[in-house]
């Protein structure tokens, strides 16, 4: 029997397809990225705690990421953070 030509890290987390998220998620990945909690981002854009929580699970989902941590290493990894680490909006 063969071995697949991935490795169970590109299987489960879907390293080989391209990623699409909106304005709003790559703001919020952005701001995961700088280490930011749920709360102090509901605080800056203006929304619940809730709704960033939502955004985070739906970010992670997209990725496959066991972790938000691990979502904002696989957005790194494919270049879709790249440039945007720091959002242009002011609190």
């Amino acid at each position: 029997m063969t071995q697949p030509s991935t490795s169970e890290e590109e299987q489960c987390c879907g390293e080989d397809k391209t990623i699409h998220l909106s304005d709003r998620e790559l703001l919020i990945l952005a701001l995961v990225a700088e280490g930011r909690t749920d709360n102090e981002i509901a605080i800056r854009l203006c929304m619940s705690a809730k709704t960033v929580s939502w955004y985070v699970k739906e970010i992670r989902a997209r990725f496959n990421a066991r972790s938000r941590t691990h979502a904002v290493a696989l957005a790194m990894r494919q270049g879709i953070l790249s440039g945007k680490l720091s959002p242009e909006q002011d609190s």
